[in-house]
């Protein structure tokens, strides 16, 4: 009889947004059609036409999912503590009977239902995906919309960002409190595991399940191209966050026009768009593009020679980075964090500093300009880029050392 896992993200699939969210799908995929394991997930939802906190159920592939109808406008306590979460998770629960519980990103649905698990006996695992854990503004973003940098998060320092100071350290309280109940705590990379394991995260808990991704297909190639011109890819919205604000100055500072700058509209995903035609301006060609799915990312990458991520916040991971560097697509990346655990600087990628200078990704980009035959570029360093499969795999055995 096959052992039974409750997964739990803010979204799934078919509503699929963000990097956490694609990395939950998939390893729910991934252990029920490859490790055997009977699989169900919860996340929330956004229906007009429903009560607040309804329960919807669909099924996504083969795997069962409760979806909660979660008002847009919960309160700050809400956010991170939320009675009416716990007691739907309750009834999940006992229609489930599941063995085990594997969390991921919950900004949204709080972690209060983590008592549920304790009352009812349940061991579960969270994977940490990013800072909401350490940071109510998610990102380590301060109030002049730059990263803060810290590593052991000082209080005193989150009071200029934070709209209540008491409120908010009631917050990191609880929330620590709440992760010290969880039987092992997982993290995408070596990089977001040290930086909890500075704030205080019990070491024997915290284990590495570094994130896989959708690795190119035996047949991938690059498509064959009769012009000339670089094409660069980025896959961040609007704004300061993933550095786009930068990647427009520094285009429109340079004097080559033989490029074109492709923006992934990925907001689609969830009903809304990125497209601004007075923001993405640039000398060269620029176009908005269809967000790309697990299934045509391929085709994605295989029109593009150069990705760009100049993020402006250390990342817990990089997905986006890990699947250009899988495809033999170079990478012009900020040192962000965990991004750069599978990055080579002048032989995979070109590193600049993460401190705002637009100067530094222009003189990156007029470097990848340079260049003359991006469609023969192959990274020497492709094959250590692991896939859904060996994540899967690994993980399957995590979740397997907590039930025993």
């Amino acid at each position: 009889m096959s052992k039974k896992v409750l997964s739990i993200n803010v979204f799934f699939s078919p509503q699929s947004f963000g990097g956490g969210t694609i990395i939950a799908e998939q390893m729910a995929f991934n252990l029920q059609a490859e490790q055997g394991w009977d699989v169900a997930a919860a996340c929330t939802m956004r229906a007009e036409l429903l009560p607040y906190y309804a329960l919807r159920r669909y099924k996504s592939k083969a795997i069962d999912v409760f979806a909660i109808n979660v008002p847009g406008g919960v309160s700050y306590q809400e956010s991170y503590r939320n009675g009416y979460i716990s007691s739907l998770i309750g009834d999940v629960l006992d229609s489930l009977c599941p063995d085990v519980v594997h969390i991921h990103s919950i900004q949204t649905l709080g972690c209060e239902f983590f008592d549920v698990f304790v009352d009812k006996k349940i061991p579960f695992a969270v994977t940490l995906h990013d800072c909401w854990w350490l940071c109510e503004r998610q990102f380590m973003i301060d109030g002049n919309g730059q990263h803060c940098f810290q590593k052991q998060i000082d209080q005193n320092r989150c009071r200029y960002c934070v709209g209540d100071y008491s409120e908010s350290i009631v917050r990191s309280r609880y929330l620590k409190a709440q992760l010290e109940k969880a039987d092992m705590l997982l993290f995408p990379s070596e990089y977001h595991r040290n930086l909890y394991l500075e704030n205080g995260i019990d070491a024997k808990k915290a284990v590495l399940n570094k994130n896989g991704i959708k690795l190119p297909a035996v047949s991938f190639s690059k498509k064959p191209r009769q012009e000339k011109d670089i094409i660069f890819g980025f896959v961040g919205g609007p704004g300061p966050g993933k550095g786009a604000d930068l990647i427009l100055k520094a285009f429109n500072e340079i004097s080559r026009t033989d490029y074109k700058l492709q923006i992934v509209d990925a907001a689609r995903h969830v009903g809304t768009t990125w497209r601004n035609g007075s923001y993405w301006q640039v000398p060269g060609n620029l176009e908005v593009v269809a967000p790309y799915t697990q299934e045509t990312i391929d085709d994605f990458f295989a029109g593009i020679d150069v990705l760009l991520f100049p993020s402006q916040v250390k990342e817990s991971f990089g997905l986006t980075v890990r699947e250009a560097l899988a495809r033999d697509v170079w990478v012009i990346s900020t040192d962000a964090g965990g991004v750069v655990e599978d990055l080579r600087h002048s032989e995979n990628s070109t590193l600049i500093p993460l401190d705002g200078d637009y100067r530094k990704l222009k003189l990156a980009i007029e470097g990848c300009l340079e260049m003359d035959d991006w469609g023969s570029y192959v990274n020497p360093y492709k094959l250590e880029i692991r896939g859904y499969s060996e994540q899967a795999a690994e993980l399957s055995v995590l979740l397997e050392n907590i039930i025993n």
